[in-house]
């Protein structure tokens, strides 16, 4: 009779199966879920508006694209025209328009031609031109503020009596501006690329302020020029100034979780199926760009316009291509970052002795320092990001998430001419 043996029960292993990315399937699960969490605050604090302000979007003088920002309290209130500078937008004016909305004002802050959601062409002609056409359709102005270039337009427009305002503030700009001109405000930082502060310092005709910490760009944003300006404004009608505002403070925080749950997205994002591998570069842009979409709309103009999709495809191909042969020379992609940064900072060294001797073309070469030095910064921001994409992918797949990236900010970013 044939015997049986009693062997021992096979043990099951039942540790969590370990996922392509070498990190369990509820590892993977609690990471994307904490990235999800970050980015949805994010996106929620980066909309937050300061108590008893109303904002909205409408077009002024048939084709030109503003934003509102006014009081929800009832009643008359006295009008702002904000206007942006160079490669600026409506939204880059937001932190002042807020301020003074909160204050009392109806602000309203626009495009200039060629910039932002603008349909019309850019233009000296078409940006001295618009102060006063917006001034024409809002009636008589209490303030105008205008940034950069934005200041110049408006100075212009108080020349050939088109803009009168009851008071003129210039951020970053030493305007002239005629005879029976109205009170004027210069707000200036300390590190200021186009105005010597010596300069501002010695006109009889301005009161100015200089902020110890801000340079050109960040005067868009310096809680001490913002509260000057509303300060100025409010004397200039009559009424008390609030508090300074706050809500800025969730919008920065808003940035910062916004951002960082898409950067985790994109550093613990798993390996694709191989069917979908060549997807991975285009994922990995597709997220972040949304990411500053949804969380930096308030500051910058993000948002998707259809005018400015051909250059923006045409910049990330020629972008693209030019990573391709960086590749086959066997360079890193910070090199084509690098060159730009090197010719910014010899622009912003050579303009620095030409502004000194009061020469014009100093100004020029200033200018195309900024015009190198922004997409300076989005090319080594770009690398980083093709950099964390190849990791788990192809030097393709952080070519295009690069290229993609880069093509789609400055081709937001650059005026359009035609």
């Amino acid at each position: 009779m044939a015997k049986f043996i009693d062997w021992p029960p096979i043990q099951v292993n039942t540790l969590p199966m370990p996922q392509p990315n070498g990190r369990s399937r509820r590892a993977n699960l609690l990471i994307a879920t904490a990235a999800i969490a970050l980015f949805t605050a994010g996106v929620a604090l980066s909309h937050r508006l300061e108590p008893g302000v109303r904002i909205e979007k409408l077009t002024l003088a048939g084709d030109t694209p503003a934003i509102r920002l006014f009081p929800a309290s009832p009643g008359h209130h006295p009008i702002a025209l904000l206007v942006h500078g160079w490669t600026g937008s409506k939204e880059t004016l937001f932190r002042y328009g807020e301020a003074l909305a909160a204050a009392g004002f109806d602000c309203y802050t626009i495009d200039l031609p060629g910039h932002g959601a603008s349909p019309r062409p850019f233009s000296l002609h078409n940006v001295l031109l618009a102060p006063g056409e917006i001034a024409r359709t809002l009636g008589p102005l209490d303030v105008f503020l205008g940034h950069s270039m934005g200041a110049a337009a408006g100075a212009a427009s108080v020349r050939n009596g088109t803009l009168l305002p009851r008071l003129f503030i210039a951020v970053g700009n030493d305007p002239t501006l005629g005879e029976h001109a109205p009170p004027l405000l210069l707000l200036e930082g300390r590190f200021e690329e186009f105005v010597p502060l010596d300069r501002l310092k010695a006109r009889t005709d301005a009161r100015v302020v200089i902020s110890p910490w801000s340079d050109h760009l960040l005067e868009l944003l310096d809680p001490c020029l913002v509260n000057a300006a509303v300060d100025a404004a409010c004397a200039t009608v009559g009424i008390t100034p609030p508090a300074p505002p706050t809500a800025w403070l969730w919008r920065l925080a808003g940035l910062v979780l916004g951002m960082t749950g898409a950067l985790l997205l994109v550093i613990f994002m798993p390996v694709l199926p191989p069917r979908f591998a060549w997807a991975r570069g285009f994922l990995v842009a597709a997220i972040v760009n949304l990411a500053i979409v949804l969380t930096m709309g308030t500051r910058f103009d993000c948002a998707p316009h259809l005018h400015r999709i051909p250059l923006q495809l045409a910049l990330m191909i020629v972008l693209w291509l030019a990573l391709v042969g960086v590749g086959k020379l066997h360079l890193p992609r910070w090199s084509i970052a690098a060159v730009a940064a090197v010719l910014a900072v010899g622009c912003r060294i050579v303009s620095g002795s030409m502004l000194a001797n009061m020469k014009l073309g100093g100004v020029a070469l200033r200018l195309l320092s900024i015009v190198l030095g922004i997409p300076a910064v989005l090319l080594f921001e770009g690398a980083i990001l093709g950099w964390i994409t190849a990791r788990r992918g192809s030097r393709r797949d952080g070519d295009i998430a690069m290229a993609i990236y880069v093509g789609y900010a400055v081709g937001q970013w650059i005026p359009k001419f035609f």
